[in-house]
């Protein structure tokens, strides 16, 4: 099984009807169009025009998708309200080149910023992609923070191959 399908039978029970949801990584829209046909809302963000193109194609029936293109540092510029779940799919846009890939630093912003918008007993699902340029660094950045901070890790995933992408699924106590 791979990490995304991991992560979609691990949170499917966990979010309903009236939950408010964040898809910090578009990318093709496959998390967003999963997250579409369970939750109330839900925010997708990328920086890339082709990603947030892919996913409005990708979730056009629904009407509860809010896509916004622009870096998921910026989250509380659109975000004011409590979050269920956030979904962190890291790495470069599949199908495309790997020159935009996502920053360790941006992503550690985004990180924190997310868990403060985060309702009591949410949950942050990241997914670190490790055998592509700064995956590692993003990788151990992350680990090191969300361990110093006491971060509750309630499900580790891998496929322990060299280099497989590692999913974490973070509670808020």
């Amino acid at each position: 099984m791979n990490n995304n399908t991991f992560v979609h039978k691990y949170i499917r029970p966990l979010i309903g009807k009236d939950d408010i949801v964040a898809d910090m990584t578009a990318g093709n829209g496959s998390d967003t169009l999963f997250l579409a046909r369970y939750a109330k809302t839900v925010y997708a963000f990328d920086i890339s025009e082709e990603a947030i193109r892919r996913s409005r194609e990708k979730t056009a029936e629904y009407d509860n998708v809010i896509l916004i293109h622009d870096n998921h540092i910026n989250i509380d510029r659109y975000i004011k309200e409590k979050i269920r779940l956030f979904i962190f799919n890291l790495g470069y846009l599949p199908s495309s080149q790997e020159t935009r890939i996502t920053k360790a630093e941006e992503t550690l912003i985004a990180f924190d910023k997310a868990y403060s918008l985060l309702e009591e007993k949410g949950y942050i699902v990241i997914t670190f992609y490790i055998g592509h340029k700064g995956g590692k660094d993003e990788y151990y950045l992350l680990k090191d923070h969300i361990n110093k901070n006491r971060f509750q890790i309630i499900e580790t995933y891998s496929q322990n191959k060299i280099d497989s992408p590692i999913t974490y699924i973070i509670r808020k106590n």
